[in-house]
């Protein structure tokens, strides 16, 4: 008999034999697990992003997880953890659809390629990047002669 492993925060429920202990299938899980799954990463998306905005990345990642872990409890703050994840997750299946339909990550990848070719065959006309390199290591030895310690000279009397 199979022994079931179930998380409501991910999409899929393990199924795992204990006879062999590496047989696994996937099983659609409900809508309702699909929608708390949505929530959660809306959330931790949210929250993320606010922390590292306010405070910086470790911050960040802090914030995110809080408000994941948010969403699981009952009351006035999981039920707006909740809303602001489905409010985040709603904004990015509208921003897929628009990219879907206007191709943006394609066009600007298709422009960052060309730009690319287009400055490494002036570079190669001009030689900016070994010209800049060589001014880099110039001024570098000058810095470190300048620090350099000096040898002391002994005063005789």
């Amino acid at each position: 008999m199979p022994h079931k492993k179930r998380n409501p925060h991910v999409e899929r429920i393990f199924t795992m034999n204990k006879a062999t202990n590496t047989d696994y299938a996937f099983e659609e899980a409900p809508r309702e697990d699909k929608a708390r799954r949505r929530e959660v990463g809306g959330a931790a998306v949210a929250g993320g992003l606010l922390g590292l905005t306010l405070a910086g990345p470790m911050v960040g990642v802090v914030a995110g997880a809080g408000a994941a872990a948010l969403t699981t409890t009952k009351g006035e703050a999981g039920k707006i953890a909740r809303a602001s994840g489905d409010a985040v997750c709603s904004g990015g299946e509208r921003l897929k659809q628009w990219n879907r339909k206007h191709q943006v990550t394609a066009k600007t990848n298709k422009a960052l390629r060309s730009a690319g070719g287009s400055f490494k065959r002036w570079d190669e006309k001009h030689g900016l990047t070994k010209k800049t390199s060589s001014a880099i290591v110039t001024g570098c030895n000058k810095i470190s002669k300048t620090l350099k310690p000096q040898p002391v000279q002994e005063v005789r009397q």
